[in-house]
């Protein structure tokens, strides 16, 4: 048997509270949460006695917990703008790390986390959860074993997404801060992004993009409709917030599989219903059970999450989703803000001396992006309908 990896989260919010301690404390001979970190006091209290701490193993300053000796693993809970510092520091101490999505703000900073980890020999997995709802599995299981010949395009519909806000005692508005987020629904939801790569089984290469604010005045989009090209392969991706369809379809040269969800919804908020596989055979629905509502998916997913990240470290191999993978999502996403702005595709990866990549999303104030352009004249992302200096590159 062996030792359980000690881990220290930094970050006391809803997603660490609500998921990550319960997920660690459900895997007690995998894990043991020895120690929290959180700069505000009522947060950090509060994630003390959910893991049942002692008050000297709980920290306002990351640092603090990052340099214990009785962490093995950081497991990062911040926003995503906060991403990088910690997870550089973690690197250089040694430890091994799981952060939540997305990887960072800017491609640029999780460009360094990732070399960072690199040089340093340590493992970094990335919450792209979804990875692990049964259907997902069962559906790539069927990809891999040829049922459905060679895939041609995916379709992933996420037009039902909620706003959720953020938790109390922070600034619950922050995913709508296109410097803190990176973006809008798109950033927050770009696990349609990598489930739609992963059922292409092909790196994507190019990206095209329409965008929009939910309500007018909105400094993030609302809305994004995407292409997203492989080598031969497409995948068309549109998530936004309200009350939209959901779905997935999978289209192949020998088959077809769709991936229904309650009353026609968006994960994970509704729960999936039936995996229909239709060839020449015919068309069956796979024997899969009904999906679980919203809290006990994403527990499970989690759960599952960590139990790879375990097995990874032990094991000496990547997780299911490392830091370069997270990277390449985190481009994609940012290739279809650049792509609506520009009114143009956008080819992975971005140049690592263009704006977009350093600077993510705020980077398009210095592209010259037209004055006709929808992004500009809708004031997303900081552009300005009127424009007064423009720089070129992507």
């Amino acid at each position: 048997m062996t030792t359980p990896l000690r881990v220290g989260i930094v970050g006391c919010g809803n997603v660490a509270l609500n998921f990550h301690v319960p997920a660690y404390q459900a895997e007690p001979e995998r894990f043991t949460v020895t120690a929290l970190a959180d700069p505000t006091p009522e947060r950090l209290e509060l994630g003390r006695t959910t893991a049942g701490l002692s008050p000297d193993q709980v920290h306002g300053d990351a640092l603090a917990l990052i340099a214990r000796e009785d962490v093995d693993v950081v497991d990062v809970c911040t926003p995503q703008h906060l991403h990088r510092d910690l997870v550089v520091a973690a690197a250089a101490a040694g430890k091994h790390i799981l952060c939540e999505k997305p990887l960072a703000a800017t491609p640029a900073d999780a460009a360094a986390m990732v070399e960072a980890t690199d040089t340093a020999g340590v493992v970094l997995g990335v919450v792209h959860n979804y990875l692990f709802f049964p259907e997902i599995v069962a559906a790539r299981t069927l990809i891999d074993d040829g049922a459905i010949g060679e895939v041609r395009t995916v379709t992933v519909d996420m037009l039902g997404v909620v706003d959720s806000p953020g938790a109390a005692g922070y600034r619950p508005q922050w995913r709508h801060d296109p410097a803190a987020a990176g973006g809008g629904v798109l950033m927050d939801m770009l696990h349609g992004v990598y489930l739609a790569e992963h059922l292409l089984a092909e790196p994507v290469e190019r990206v095209s993009a329409y965008v929009d604010a939910a309500t007018p005045g909105d400094a993030v989009e609302g809305l994004a409709l995407c292409r997203l090209e492989s080598a031969r392969r497409a995948a068309l991706v549109n998530i936004g917030w309200g009350f939209g369809p959901g779905g997935i379809r999978i289209n192949g040269s020998k088959g077809r599989m769709v991936l229904r969800y309650r009353d026609e919804g968006t994960i994970p908020w509704a729960p999936f219903e039936a995996l229909t596989l239709t060839t020449e055979a015919g068309t069956e629905t796979l024997d899969l059970p009904t999906g679980q509502e919203l809290a006990s998916l994403i527990a499970g997913a989690l759960r599952a999450t960590i139990a790879d990240l375990a097995d990874a470290v032990t094991d000496g191999r990547a997780p299911a989703a490392p830091g370069r993978a997270a990277l390449r999502t985190l481009e994609a996403t940012v290739a279809a803000y650049t792509s609506a702005a520009l009114g143009r595709s956008v080819d992975l990866p971005l140049p690592t001396d263009g704006p977009v990549h350093r600077h993510g999303v705020i980077g398009l104030a210095e592209l010259d992006v037209p004055a006709t352009s929808g992004v500009r004249t809708r004031g997303l992302f900081g552009l300005t309908a009127d424009p007064t200096s423009f720089s070129d590159g992507s």
